[in-house]
């Protein structure tokens, strides 16, 4: 396995420290770095990378605006957030823009590395120091307190409701498998069920979904 790796943002140093952890693994390849979201989108043409580390604060273009674009033009790539904990309603925008997470840019390296790969595989990334943020924003900007809708309109299972909450907490499928003592590919099974029932077509839709109906 070699994951294709862009980093885009615009500060130099990170963009290079960032480089050089995520070479120390074998597996990974960055083959391209960016300044800011116009000038990913002009380089992405010639790499096709599989994950973009993608800042949210950037002159010319800002990375929600080119999640966006990215996710238009070229859908398999998958598009990790790098935030602060200020860029709360800019997450909640990239995520409905199609990225896959976030997380903060003061993280471990093993868990920058972990996150990438489970990114990789088709899991969310949600950390729950920011999840706990972005309820705040959404709660605090509601009119009125969310209902639970998954629990009043939605013919879900015990079972589906038990993973959706796992998903809206960032919970990977392997994480998910081993809290419910069930098997990852089970969990793939109920996960497929919930895309179809709720009518989202990726996981991070559908973790957004479980924020704002206070399924966590």
């Amino acid at each position: 396995m070699n994951i294709k790796i862009m980093i885009v943002d615009d500060q130099r140093l990170m963009r290079e420290g960032l480089k050089t952890i995520l070479e120390l693994e074998q597996d990974f390849n960055v083959v391209q770095l960016a300044e800011n979201g116009k000038d990913a989108l002009d380089k992405i043409t010639d790499i096709e990378p599989d994950i973009i580390l993608m800042d949210i604060r950037m002159p010319i273009m800002d990375g929600v605006e080119c999640t966006k674009l990215i996710k238009q033009k070229y859908p398999s790539i998958k598009v990790l957030i790098l935030t602060t904990f200020d860029d709360d309603e800019f997450i909640i925008d990239a995520l409905i823009n199609g990225a896959v997470g976030y997380i903060l840019k003061d993280l471990s390296s093993e868990k920058l590395v972990e996150a990438i790969r489970d990114a990789y595989n088709g899991n969310s990334i949600m950390q729950p120091e920011v999840a706990s943020k972005v309820i705040a924003h959404i709660a605090g900007k509601a009119k009125e307190p969310i209902q639970n809708s998954v629990s009043l309109k939605l013919d879900l299972t015990d079972r589906e409701k038990e993973i959706l909450k796992l998903v809206g907490k960032g919970m990977s499928n392997k994480e998910i498998a081993k809290t419910l003592y069930i098997s990852e590919g089970t969990v793939k099974n109920y996960i497929s069920n919930l895309y179809s029932k709720l009518e989202v077509d990726d996981r991070s839709k559908l973790t957004l979904y479980a924020i704002k109906n206070e399924c966590i």
